[in-house]
C-alpha cells in the first residue's frame, strides 16, 4: 500500500499533492592507505557513493574539506573511515568530532563504537573513544585526562568552558590532534554561529603553539555558498563536495488545510492513521508547549499508547528510552521540537509533518523533511498542516514556489557576523586568558582595533618584546567567568526559584570562583530555572513560562555581572499571559550602503536602538488571580508602579494563533520609572517619499463618502470628531480598537441604524487621525513577519520602528520605516535583508493586498511582540502606501 494510502480518510483536509520521483545512486572507489579498512567497508555492508569517494581524495591530499549534502548521505562515513585509516597508520594521533547538541553526540558515539567493534574483529585494534560533554562527572573527566583517549566527542560549549581555559589537562589531544569534525555546520549562524567561529580562531591560536596542524572536515546540510561560508567561518580554505550521489525513494509533499476539521482534530485523525498503518511519523511543533497539547488532545486515541513527545528538556536517560522505543517499532509517533532536526538516529522513518512554517521559514523545514526516506525502497510522506499564520498564508498562495524550494533542498543564507564588537571583544579576552600573550601580527585590523579598546580598560597591556622586537599583547585582567555561546554579551541572567536562603549565601560568596560553583550546584539541584539573554521578559511581577511551569518573575539580585532574577511559582493552569509596553527610539549611526527601488531610498548601516520598558498589559481568563498576586508583590515593595483593575470587553472567538486579538480580561502594570535598555546593532530603513502624506487625508474622504451616500454624514462626522485613539490608548491598550468599534455601533444603534459597512467606514475614518505612521507600522509588521521567505532569517530575531516623521539626522522629517537585527552588534541579517529589499517590499504589497481581511489580523499585519498591542495598525493604509509609489521604468 502506498504511504498516501493511509491518508484517505482525510482527503477533504489535503489542498495539495506532489510526487518527487526516486533517484538512482551513483557509486565510487577508493583505496585506502591500510587494506583492512576497504575489509572493513564489506564488512559493515555497503558500498562508498561517488561523493564519498571524492571527499575522501580531496581530504587524502591534504585539504580541509567541506561536505554538504542532504540528511542520509553517508557523510559520517568520510571521517570515521579516515580516522580508522589514520589510526592503523599512526597509533599516536588524536581526534576532536565537535556537535551541536548532547542528544547527537550520545546518538553519534553509539554508532561510532558499532564501527570499532568491527573494526577490532578485523584488525585487532580499538579506538578509545570518550564523550565529554556537560553531562559527563568531574570524576570521569578526570579519568579522561588521566588515560587520554585518542578520540573526543564534544560540544563547542564545552571546548569553551573546558578544553581551551583547562588546555594543559588536555595537551595530550591537542598537540597530537589529526582530524577536527565539525558536525551540522549549517547550526552555526546568528549569535551562535558568530560565538563559535570565534571559539574556532582561539582553538586555531593554540594549536598554533601547539605546532598541530590539523585538517579540518566540516559536514552541513546542502548550503547555496559552501565553500565561501565555510572559509570566513573557520578562515581557512576548504575544498568543497556538494554533489550528493546517493539514492532516494520516492516522496510525497502534502499540504494540508483543515477545513472540515480544527488543527488539533487534524493532526490527531493523522497520528491515529499513520501508526494505524504502522507508518513511523515525526510532528514537528515550534514550542514544547505544541507538543504537550496535542498529547493531551490524544488522551483518549487509540494512538495514545504508540504516542509520546520528545523535547531537548526531557533527562537524558527519558529521551534514549524513547529513541529506543521508537527505534524498536514499540513507539510509532513522536510529537516534538526541534530537539530531533539534527540527525539522531531513530531508525527507519517514514513521515515527517510540520505543524505550519517554522518561524525561519524553509531553513528547518529541509532539515526536518530530510529525516524521512533513508530507505530506497520505502517511500516517504512529508505533510505542512497550514496554520492561519503569515507565513502558512504566504506558502498557501503560493504552492509552486514552495515546492520548488523543497525539492531544491538548498538554505540559501547563513548569517554570521565576525564584526560584532561585543563577541570580539569577550572572545579576544578568553583568548589573552587562555594564552597570556598574543602577537600583534597575528590579528587582523578588526581584532586590533578591539584588542585597543581591553587595552583602554587595562584589561591588557601592548608593547613591543625587547628580545623579538615585536608588538605583543599581555594579560592583565583574566576573564573569571566565560559567557554563554548563545548570547552576546558577557553578561549572565539567571531566573532563580525564590528563597531566602539561595539569596543570602549568594551575597555571602566571597569571591568568583566560590560563586561559580554555587551556581553550578544550584544548575545541578534544579534551584536555576532557565539561563536567559533577555532581560526585558524578566521585569517584576511578570509571567514567566518553563517547563510547563508558571512563575512570577520577583526582584533581582546583581553581582558583577551576573544577574540573579527570583521567581514564584504560581497555579500553571492559570491562563494568563503578560505583554511589555515599550516606546522606542532609533539613531542612525552610520550609512554602509544605499540604492533607490520606486522612489525609496533603501540604506543599510549601524542603529543605536533605545527601548524603554513602562510597563505591560496582563491577559487571559485568570487575570483577576494574578492581579491579587501583584498587589502582593507591590505591598512587598517588589513591584514599584500602579496596577489597573481588569476591564471586561467582549470574548472574540477564534483560533489558537489570533489569541493575541482576545482583551476580554486584562489588567495594566505601570512602573514608577521605565527600564531602559539601549545597544548598537545593524538594519536597514526604508525613506518614503512626501507624497504618501496624502493617505490619511484620503482615507477620511473615501469613507465619508460612503457615509453620506448612506445619508448618514453628519452623524459619522460627530463621531469622527468624538473619537480618538490617542486619547483612549492609554487607559485601554489592547481593547482600544474594540472600545472604538464599540461606540460606533452604540451610536449607530441609538440613531436606529443596523450598517456593519458604515460602523466600518466611520472606524476607517478615525483611524485616519492617527496619520501616515499607521501605515508604516502596518508595513513594519508585514515585511518582518514574511521575511523568511527570501532570507532563512527567523523573524523572531528581528525588530522594527517607523516614524511618520524621523527626529535626526541624516533624514530629518522623513517618513521612515526601520527593520534591524534584534541581538546586540547584529549577526548578519541586516545585510541579507538588504540584497533581498527589492523582492521584500513587492511580496508585501502582494501578501497584504491578497490578504482577505477587511482590517488587518495575524495573517498579514498583527505581531505578538508589538510594543502597542497592535494598535495604530492600517492594512488599508499601508497597502495605499505601496500602491502610492512610482513604478520603476
Amino acid at each position: 500500500m502506498s504511504i498516501f494510502e493511509a491518508l484517505k480518510d482525510i482527503k477533504s483536509e489535503i489542498a495539495h499533492v506532489s510526487v518527487f520521483p526516486p533517484r538512482e545512486g551513483e557509486y565510487g572507489e577508493f583505496r585506502f592507505n591500510n587494506p583492512e579498512i576497504n575489509a572493513l567497508i564489506e564488512e559493515l555492508g555497503f558500498k562508498l557513493y561517488k561523493h564519498q569517494a571524492e571527499a575522501l581524495k580531496s581530504l587524502y591530499s591534504g585539504k580541509n574539506i567541506v561536505v554538504t549534502t542532504p540528511t542520509a548521505s553517508g557523510k559520517s562515513e568520510i571521517f570515521r573511515l579516515a580516522i580508522f585509516d589514520d589510526y592503523l597508520s599512526n597509533p599516536y594521533h588524536t581526534y576532536l568530532l565537535v556537535y551541536p547538541t548532547r542528544a547527537l553526540i550520545n546518538n553519534q558515539f553509539e554508532k561510532f563504537s558499532v564501527e570499532n567493534l568491527a573494526f577490532f574483529r578485523l584488525t585487532e585494534r580499538f579506538i578509545d573513544a570518550h564523550i565529554l560533554t556537560g553531562d559527563v562527572s568531574w570524576e570521569e573527566r578526570r579519568k579522561i585526562i588521566r588515560e587520554k583517549p585518542s578520540l573526543i566527542f564534544t560540544t563547542p560549549d564545552m571546548l569553551h568552558y573546558n578544553i581551551l581555559r583547562r588546555w594543559r589537562d588536555y595537551e595530550w589531544l591537542l598537540r597530537n590532534l589529526r582530524f577536527l569534525v565539525v558536525d551540522e555546520l549549517h547550526i552555526y549562524r546568528g549569535v551562535f554561529g558568530t560565538n563559535a567561529s570565534y571559539l574556532f580562531r582561539r582553538l586555531f591560536l593554540r594549536l598554533r603553539r601547539l605546532n598541530a596542524r590539523p585538517q579540518i572536515i566540516a559536514l552541513s546540510a546542502t548550503l547555496r555558498t559552501p565553500k565561501k561560508f565555510a572559509e570566513n567561518f573557520f578562515r581557512k580554505e576548504f575544498e568543497v563536495i556538494n554533489k550528493a550521489t546517493n539514492p532516494f525513494p520516492r516522496r510525497f509533499l502534502v499540504l494540508f488545510e483543515p477545513r472540515n476539521l480544527n488543527d488539533k482534530q487534524l493532526l490527531r485523525i493523522a497520528v491515529e492513521k499513520l501508526t494505524q498503518s504502522g507508518i513511523k511519523t515525526l510532528i514537528f511543533f515550534d514550542s514544547r508547549r505544541g507538543t504537550e497539547k496535542l498529547m493531551r488532545f490524544l488522551l483518549n486515541s487509540p494512538a495514545f499508547s504508540m504516542t509520546s513527545t520528545y523535547k531537548g528538556t526531557l533527562p537524558k536517560n527519558i529521551r534514549w528510552q524513547i529513541e529506543r522505543d521508537f527505534k524498536e517499532g514499540r513507539l510509532l509517533a513522536l510529537l516534538t521540537t526541534n530537539a530531533l532536526e539534527l540527525g539522531i538516529d531513530i531508525g527507519d522513518l517514514d513521515a515527517v509533518i510540520n505543524y505550519g512554517i517554522p518561524p525561519d521559514g524553509l531553513f528547518s523545514l529541509i532539515q526536518r523533511f530530510g529525516r524521512a526516506g533513508r530507505k530506497v525502497e520505502r517511500e516517504a510522506l512529508n505533510g505542512i498542516i497550514l496554520r492561519k499564520n503569515g507565513l502558512d498564508y504566504y506558502y498557501k498562495e503560493h504552492t509552486e514556489e514552495l515546492v520548488k524550494k523543497l525539492e531544491k533542498g538548498v538554505i540559501e543564507y547563513m548569517p554570521v557576523n565576525l564584526r560584532n564588537r561585543e563577541v570580539a571583544k569577550k572572545h579576544l579576552h578568553y583568548l589573552l586568558t587562555e594564552l597570556g600573550i598574543v602577537e600583534w601580527e597575528e590579528l587582523d585590523d578588526f581584532e586590533r582595533d578591539v584588542m585597543e579598546e581591553l587595552v583602554l580598560e587595562r584589561k591588557a597591556s601592548l608593547r613591543k618584546n625587547p628580545l623579538t622586537g615585536k608588538l605583543e599583547v599581555r594579560l592583565l585582567k583574566p576573564a573569571f567567568s566565560y559567557s554563554s555561546l548563545r548570547t552576546v554579551s558577557d553578561e549572565s541572567y539567571y531566573l532563580v526559584v525564590d528563597e531566602p536562603w539561595i539569596k543570602s549565601s549568594l551575597i555571602a560568596k566571597s569571591g568568583i570562583s566560590e560563586l561559580l560553583r554555587f551556581i553550578n550546584w544550584l544548575k545541578i539541584k534544579g534551584y536555576i530555572i532557565e539561563e536567559t539573554d533577555k532581560p526585558e521578559s524578566l521585569l517584576p511581577g511578570m509571567a514567566y513560562f518553563s517547563r510547563g511551569e508558571l512563575y512570577m518573575v520577583k526582584e533581582k539580585l546583581s553581582i558583577g555581572k551576573f544577574h540573579f532574577v527570583f521567581a514564584e511559582r504560581m497555579n500553571r493552569f492559570w491562563d494568563v499571559e503578560t505583554f511589555t509596553s515599550k516606546r522606542e527610539h532609533v539613531e542612525i549611526l552610520e550609512v554602509s550602503r544605499s540604492k533607490i527601488y520606486k522612489g525609496v531610498e533603501i540604506h543599510l548601516g549601524r542603529l543605536k536602538v533605545r527601548h524603554s520598558y513602562w510597563g505591560y498589559a496582563v491577559k487571559g481568563r485568570d487575570t483577576a488571580s494574578y492581579v491579587a498576586e501583584l498587589l502582593r508583590l507591590k505591598d512587598a515593595g517588589i513591584l514599584k508602579g500602579e496596577i489597573y483593575s481588569p476591564v471586561s470587553g467582549e470574548r472574540i472567538e477564534t483560533e489558537e494563533d489570533f489569541s493575541i486579538l482576545n482583551w476580554e480580561k486584562f489588567a495594566k502594570v505601570e512602573f514608577e520609572r521605565p527600564f531602559e535598555r539601549e545597544f548598537e546593532t545593524e538594519g536597514i530603513w526604508l525613506v518614503f517619499p512626501e507624497r504618501i502624506r496624502e493617505i490619511p487625508h484620503d482615507e477620511f474622504h473615501e469613507f465619508f463618502r460612503i457615509a453620506v451616500d448612506k445619508g448618514a454624514g453628519d452623524l459619522a462626522f460627530s463621531l469622527y470628531e468624538r473619537l480618538n485613539r490617542r486619547e483612549l490608548f492609554p487607559e485601554l491598550l489592547g481593547s482600544t480598537t474594540y472600545h472604538l468599534k464599540k461606540a460606533i455601533r452604540d451610536a449607530l444603534h441609538k440613531a436606529g441604524i443596523q450598517d456593519d459597512e458604515l460602523a466600518f467606514a466611520v472606524k476607517k475614518m478615525v483611524d485616519s487621525k492617527d496619520g501616515v505612521s499607521s501605515g508604516l507600522h502596518a508595513v513594519e509588521h508585514n515585511m518582518i513577519k514574511i521575511a523568511p521567505i527570501f532570507t532563512y532569517v527567523d523573524n523572531r530575531e528581528l525588530g522594527g520602528y517607523s516614524y511618520a516623521s524621523f527626529p535626526g539626522p541624516p533624514h530629518t522629517g522623513k517618513p521612515i520605516v526601520f527593520i534591524y537585527d534584534a541581538n546586540e552588534g547584529g549577526f548578519g541579517l541586516a545585510g541579507i535583508l538588504f540584497e533581498n529589499a527589492e523582492k521584500l517590499m513587492e511580496k508585501s504589497y502582494e501578501h497584504m493586498n491578497n490578504c482577505q481581511c477587511k482590517d488587518g489580523c495575524p495573517l498579514c499585519v498583527y505581531s505578538p511582540k508589538c510594543g502597542t498591542f497592535n494598535e495604530f495598525l492600517d492594512k488599508w493604509m499601508a497597502v495605499r502606501v505601496w500602491e502610492r509609489l512610482p513604478r520603476p521604468p
